[in-house]
């Protein structure tokens, strides 16, 4: 692939958004592809598929095993990685800001990432949470 091409596609993630969280202002960055990948195999490291090899079956609900609590911890974590390699901070830090700011910024995250409900688990679970 042509170089300039590259380099121009990979300007993307350099494009940086300020946004407000709890009256603090905060530069973030899109998520790359390839951080994209890391955080779909954490997600969805709480949900086993079970796929019986017979016949052309789909499977259904009875073939998915979910562990909620083991579910909820990939998750969190998938969203505190996120959240760190958009502000390049270590995701430690993300763990001691308080309850719910790390949710705000999550979603700020997503949205200059251009992620829809497919991408991660974790996007769907929270948007059905914002919403309750």
């Amino acid at each position: 692939m042509n170089e300039d091409v590259i380099s121009k596609l990979v300007l993307g993630k350099d494009k940086t958004e300020t946004v407000t969280v709890n009256d603090v202002e905060i530069e973030l960055r899109p998520l790359t592809s390839g951080e994209l990948s890391k955080l779909q195999v954490i997600d969805k490291t709480g949900i086993k598929m079970k796929v019986g090899m017979k016949g052309n079956r789909q499977p259904n609900m009875n073939d998915i095993d979910v562990n909620a609590g083991e579910l909820s911890k990939y998750q969190t974590e998938a969203m505190y990685k996120a959240i760190a390699w958009s502000m390049d901070i270590k995701e430690e830090m993300v763990q001691e800001f308080p309850v719910g700011v790390p949710e705000e910024i999550f979603d700020h995250v997503i949205r200059i990432s251009g992620l829809t409900d497919d991408d991660l688990t974790v996007i769907r679970q929270f948007r059905k949470d914002e919403s309750s």
